[in-house]
Order: C-alpha cells, then sequence, then structure tokens
C-alpha cells in the first residue's frame, strides 16, 4: 500500500519511537537511529520521551528568549537531519499522538482529525471524546503501539497522563497496553518519572496539554501562555538534571499552531455554497466537506470507494477559497491511501496563512470561539521540535 507521507523525506512524529528504540537496541534501527544515537551517547540504555501538546518548532523559536533551558537545542535535529522534524497529515492531537506510538502515518490509523465520518453510525464522530461511539476502539484503530512492542520485549514502561484518559477510548488506542499513572501537575509528572526510573522503568512517557489548552484559549504568544512555556521549560530542565545518566531525555510536540481572528474566519453556513454541505468533520484549519449527493459526480477520485465531486462543484468551491485555502479531493495527494476512505469527506480544505473554515451550523461555541488553533499544512503547525537533552 502507497502512503505519500511515509515517502516523503526527513524525519516524520511516526519515526520518533521506531528510531530511538533502535539507538537504544531494543528493535531493529531505522535511517535515523545511528545519528539519534550519537546525540543520546552511546552510555544511554533508558528512554523519557516528552510530548508536550502544541509546542511547535516555530513558536518555540520565536519565542527563544524564554525558554533558556532548550533555547541550546532549538536546531539540533535540523542540523543532525539535514531538515526539521515534522508532524503527520493533519496537525493535530488525535492524529499525532496515535502516529507517534503506533510508528504509522494516520492514513493506516485512521485518526483522520479531531472529527471523523463514521460510515457505520453514518455521523460524525469526535476521535478526542468517542461520544455514543459502541464498538470496542479496536474497531477503529487495531494498531500495536511502542508500548505492545515494549511489553513483548520484557521492558517495563510507564505513561504519566492526567485522570481523564484513564479508561477513555481515544486512550486505548494511542496508549495500547501502557502502565498509566496519574497527575494534574507538571510538577508532579515530573517526580513521577524520576521515581519510576529509580525503581528500574526502561521506557517512561510524560504528556503534557496546558500549553495547547492555553493556545486554544488565548492564543500562542499570550501572556499567559508564554508563562506556561516558561513553566514547562523550568520543568523539563530540572526533570533532566536529576534523570540517571543512562537515560535519554527526548522532548518532542504533536503539532504547532497559528492564531486566527474573526476577519480570517470563514463561516461557509453563510457562504453562497452552503446548500452543497451535508456535513462537516475534520477541523476548521483542515476541513472535512461532506455533500449532498446531487453534488456528487459518477467517477471515483483517489482512493475513494464512493464518488468524487462533479468538476463543476470542485471550481465553484476553488473559488469560494481563492487564497485563503487549498481544496485536495484526490486524498493520496497529502494523506496516501487511507486505509478505510469512507471516515474523510468529499474533499478537504486545508486552510492557508491564518484562515480558518468553519460552520456554525455544525460546529460548537466552543470550536468557533477558539483563538489558536491547528491542522493544515503550514510550518507553523507541521514542523515540530525534537530535543535529545
Amino acid at each position: 500500500m502507497s502512503h505519500r507521507e511515509e515517502t516523503l523525506p526527513g524525519m516524520r512524529i511516526w519515526d520518533i519511537l521506531p528510531t530511538a528504540f533502535g539507538a537504544l537496541n531494543w528493535q531493529e534501527e531505522t535511517e535515523f537511529s545511528a545519528i539519534l544515537r550519537q546525540l543520546m551517547g552511546e552510555d544511554k540504555r533508558r528512554l523519557c520521551l516528552v510530548a508536550i501538546d502544541g509546542m511547535g518548532q516555530q513558536l518555540l523559536s520565536a519565542r527563544r528568549g524564554h525558554i533558556p533551558f532548550m533555547r541550546p537545542y532549538l536546531t539540533q535535529a535540523e542540523d543532525a537531519w539535514g531538515q526539521p522534524v515534522r508532524t503527520c497529515v493533519p496537525s493535530t492531537t488525535v492524529a499525532a499522538l496515535s502516529s507517534l506510538h503506533t510508528g504509522l502515518s494516520p492514513a493506516k490509523t485512521g485518526m483522520l482529525g479531531y472529527q471523523c465520518w463514521d460510515p457505520l453510525a453514518r455521523r460524525v464522530l469526535n476521535l478526542i471524546t468517542f461520544e455514543g461511539f459502541r464498538q470496542p476502539a479496536r474497531s477503529w484503530c487495531d494498531q500495536p503501539t511502542y508500548f505492545t512492542r515494549a511489553r513483548q520485549a520484557g521492558l517495563d514502561t510507564l505513561a504519566l497522563v492526567p485522570p481523564d484518559f484513564v479508561g477513555s477510548t481515544l486512550s486505548d488506542i494511542t496508549l495500547r497496553d501502557a502502565n498509566l499513572k496519574v497527575s494534574t501537575e507538571l510538577i508532579q509528572r515530573c517526580s513521577h518519572a524520576l521515581q519510576a526510573f529509580k525503581q528500574g522503568a526502561d521506557y517512561v512517557y510524560l504528556y503534557w496539554s496546558q500549553l495547547d489548552h492555553w493556545g486554544h484559549n488565548r492564543g500562542w504568544s499570550h501572556p499567559r501562555w508564554l508563562q506556561e512555556l516558561e513553566a514547562i521549560d523550568r520543568g523539563l530542565s530540572e526533570l533532566r538534571a536529576q534523570l540517571p545518566k543512562d537515560v535519554a531525555l527526548l522532548i518532542t510536540a504533536d503539532h504547532g499552531m497559528v492564531n486566527v481572528t474573526a476577519e480570517t474566519t470563514i463561516d461557509l453556513a453563510s457562504c453562497e455554497l452552503a446548500s452543497q454541505i451535508a456535513a462537516v468533520s475534520g477541523e476548521p484549519r483542515a476541513l472535512h466537506i461532506h455533500l449532498k449527493e446531487q453534488y456528487l459526480g459518477k467517477d471515483r477520485a483517489g482512493n475513494r470507494t464512493r464518488n468524487a465531486p462533479k468538476a463543476l462543484v470542485l471550481v465553484e468551491w476553488q473559488k469560494l477559497v481563492a487564497g485563503r485555502g487549498q481544496i485536495v479531493a484526490d486524498y493520496r495527494e497529502v494523506y496516501g491511501d487511507i486505509s478505510d476512505p469512507n471516515r474523510i469527506g468529499d474533499f478537504t480544505i486545508f486552510a492557508k496563512d491564518n484562515y480558518q473554515f468553519v460552520d456554525s451550523r455544525f460546529h460548537s461555541r466552543g470550536v468557533l470561539e477558539m483563538v489558536g488553533v491547528h491542522g493544515s499544512l503550514t510550518d507553523a503547525e507541521m514542523e515540530i521540535p525534537l530535543i535529545v537533552a
């Protein structure tokens, strides 16, 4: 099966754990493992992976004065591999964390946005909450995680997460076979990581979401966002100073972010093509449009299993989005061959610059009021750090 995303040059988010496991001799090496081993040092035998939600590479570079610990490492990955590490398409949490932990692109995991079309229930499904989803998690994504692989290799692992991760369908996908320990403060998670390594853990994963939270609610670079970034930098500095010498600390993120305004928000509910829309999914920076049946033609598009939009319909939508977005109807151009293409819309609008596309008939007030958003193809959203400290 061809996966365009997986054939692009450079390291992607799904390469991180396979590369680290290879560098530590826990499994076969990837093409990136030898360089990562040099960055970590030959004496490293264990792994601490930290994922900071929403901490894009370009955001860090723009606010480098606020991160004295991480600042010296900002160009480390680009210097080592020739280009920045990039997340997946779409550049959003459910897709990226699934790719991080399975080592697979969203085309294979089926995690194609924070909302996807559920072809069995014939409705839009929220992949953060999976509200109303009556099937086992494996029916949506049946892929082993690197916690699964670690367990099979006899490694002792731990995932440090917030309380709402326990028992969730999303965790059954992204953290399958992980031992979970919950806390609400970053300092607690760092303390739990140190304790776990003292007790002999081989691999500890630490996730922190508050930077993304403040980015969504206030915008990245808002004083409250910067305060959170500074706290993260201090916490990671203290963690690094106390980790055992044989533990490699890797710091990454799931995506970056752009700020939007009322002027850069296009509400499709009030546009001239609103009557063509049956439903929307994805997210405002990577919006899946589901058309009513009469606007679909007889031809297949890409690896779709149903009919494509009529050519004239796509022309109309291209005129509507103009320079504010990019229409993608053949998903192979961006995602590769999607395992279940019925989960995605008839085409996707990938937003450009700091635009977003919403539909107030379908989107919640919470979505409509977000300041910082992500999901599209810009470097600000796609480039992520990979710090080896």
